[in-house]
């Protein structure tokens, strides 16, 4: 059974809201004008942001990936505090258990959604191919760099068809407590 990207990106709306924010981030960093921004809509796109075109490949490819390193690492830090609660790592005073477990699902919830939508999408990909390796004011080397990212993200979008998006979500978020606590063992 095949479930429409829509309805995920409405049960992961914090994800594709923390998705477009990556990229905003990133502009701003390079110093790119950013024009519009959606962070979530019930529609194709989910989420955009539009801005400035720029002539330098590195601030284009920054912001392409910003994605993946903020959501990455916002997703993870949010699980952190969670795990231990949704996989019964933890003794809470039983007055508090009820709450707290459902607190920790919902952090949780939110983590992965947010991991989930780490990775930068086809237009993304498609605004690489067109500001760096089609461009011909941009170095040889440049695009060099560029393409294979642009091959991943393409890669990951295939990849999500299977569910890729989800694994990794659900991966990286068990991913550091487990190295945390063989660290404490």
């Amino acid at each position: 059974m095949i479930i429409p990207g829509i309805l995920i990106s409405i049960v992961t709306f914090p994800g594709v809201a923390v998705h477009e924010l990556a990229h905003q981030v990133f502009c701003r960093i390079c110093r790119i004008p950013v024009y519009e921004v959606k962070y979530f809509q019930v529609q194709n796109p989910c989420g955009y942001v539009l801005h400035e075109s720029c002539s330098n490949p590195w601030k284009n490819l920054l912001t392409a990936l910003g994605p993946f390193f903020i959501n990455t690492f916002l997703g993870i830090m949010v699980t952190l505090p969670a795990y231990a609660n949704v996989f019964n790592y933890s003794s809470v005073d039983s007055r508090l258990a009820v709450p707290v477990k459902l607190c920790s699902y919902v952090l949780y919830w939110f983590g992965v959604s947010v991991l989930m939508h780490a990775f930068p999408s086809t237009g993304d990909a498609k605004a690489l191919v067109e500001s760096v390796l089609r461009n011909k004011e941009v170095h040889f080397f440049a695009k060099v760099v560029a393409a294979p990212f642009i091959g991943l993200i393409y890669l990951g979008a295939l990849g999500s068809v299977f569910w890729l998006d989800l694994a990794y979500g659900i991966g990286m978020s068990m991913l550091l407590p487990r190295l945390v606590s063989s660290f404490l063992v």
